[in-house]
């Protein structure tokens, strides 16, 4: 018998497989830890949920203590709107048309005063702060002629003009501006920048402003032949603590054919032909008898100050070498240029154009010592710094008057 012995058959791995295996085993891992730890990987899901419940949950506990305030606040009658959402005082004055029975303080927006006088009223066209020109209308005080008569608040001392409070300053003083008239050019030329050239601090002294070569004018609180202001002191100690005064924001405006008084409203027929002195007789008769403040022609504080409060607040930096003289109309408020652009600035009209207006400002001549300031229809020369010089019987057609409270 033969037989016949069968070898046993050795199996293994070829070393391509084994590679080929070990290369797997590495994709498999990769995609296994990128699917934990990974941009995507469930870990990293896992931190982003946690966070979004740890954020939610703070989310719910603010607007819980949000109804939980208001809760307390209906219950003990203090149900307030949200800060951003509360009305300024001033706004308030205006949204309810308030008319103030004692002389008070008001804030506007920007925390800002503003001192309303007895008998007044916010108007419904009033700025909201005082950059731009806060106005007051005669509500009750006087008669029919002077009810509605509307004044411009302009502050003095440092002005806040943005929510970050950020201030400004206004000076309450006599000043010149960097503004002329070219006679061989026949052009207005400056930059219309002030300088001032006497601080309220020294009203009593007599100083005088250089206009051109020749001219020469100064405050006086005596001693002038034309009429000066009330009380040049008084006037500026209770603009300064008031922080402000009104200036009309209309020129003088006429009643009927009334010349025993006058209104400051829009779309009279301006007071003209009309001498510096009855100008200041009128002004501070409007209010005669009145305790709660004074009224008088304006002074060169109130008018320059004006000025610088323009020039300040509407961006309109030049405003005192302007001139609307081409406007050919002498209707309160009315009056624009040949662009058809109205002379409002802060809410007060007419400063640079329409006609000149009377001033307690005094002249150094004897014979010619009523001032007229600001630009008129139909003298090309004039700008809203302007000065000019009369006789007091002078009663042209193109000079009128603005008065002013202080309080």
């Amino acid at each position: 018998m033969i037989k016949i012995k069968l070898k046993k058959q050795v199996k293994g791995i070829t070393l391509v497989a084994l590679v080929v295996t070990i290369i797997v085993l590495l994709i498999l891992s990769g995609v296994a830890i990128n699917l934990s730890i990974g941009e995507d990987g469930i870990f990293r899901r896992a931190q982003e949920g946690a966070k979004v419940y740890q954020n939610a949950s703070e989310n719910e506990k603010i607007e819980l203590d949000k109804v939980s305030n208001y809760i307390d606040d209906y219950l003990n009658g203090n149900n307030k709107e949200d800060e951003e959402e509360k009305l300024s005082e001033v706004e308030e004055a205006i949204k309810n048309g308030t008319v103030y029975e004692n002389n008070t303080t008001i804030y506007d927006k920007y925390s800002n005063p503003v001192k309303v006088p007895a008998g007044f009223k916010l108007a419904q066209d009033s700025g909201t702060d005082v950059t731009k020109g806060i106005v007051i209308e005669d509500a009750e005080a006087g008669d029919e002629i002077s009810k509605g008569n509307q004044y411009i608040w302009v502050p003095i001392g440092d002005v806040k003009y943005n929510a970050n409070g950020d201030i400004k300053t206004i000076n309450l003083g006599r000043y010149s501006f960097d503004a002329r008239y070219n006679s061989d050019t026949q052009e207005l030329e400056g930059t219309g920048a002030a300088t001032m050239r006497q601080s309220a601090d020294n009203y009593i002294e007599v100083v005088e402003i250089d206009v051109g070569q020749s001219y020469k004018y100064i405050e006086k609180t005596s001693g002038a032949s034309n009429t000066i202001a009330k009380d040049l002191g008084d006037f500026i100690t209770k603009a300064k603590n008031a922080g402000g005064y009104y200036i009309g924001r209309y020129e003088a405006g006429k009643v009927d054919g009334n010349t025993d008084t006058f209104n400051i409203k829009k779309g009279q027929e301006v007071y003209t032909e009309i001498n510096q002195l009855d100008a200041a007789t009128l002004a501070r008769n409007l209010y005669s008898g009145n305790n709660n403040f004074e009224s008088d022609l304006i002074n060169s504080y109130a008018w320059d100050t004006a000025i610088v409060y323009i020039q300040t607040f509407s961006g309109d930096t030049d405003y005192s070498l302007q001139s609307r003289f081409q406007s050919g109309i002498t209707i309160t408020g009315n009056a624009h240029d040949e662009e058809n652009n109205y002379d409002v600035r802060c809410n007060i009209y007419d400063i640079a154009g329409n006609v000149r207006e009377w001033s307690t400002e005094t002249y150094t001549d004897n014979l010619n010592p009523s001032t007229s300031r600001g630009a008129d229809y139909i003298t090309s020369t004039s700008f809203t710094a302007h000065r000019t010089f009369n006789s007091t019987s002078y009663e042209p057609i193109d000079i009128s008057f603005r008065s002013i409270l202080y309080l």
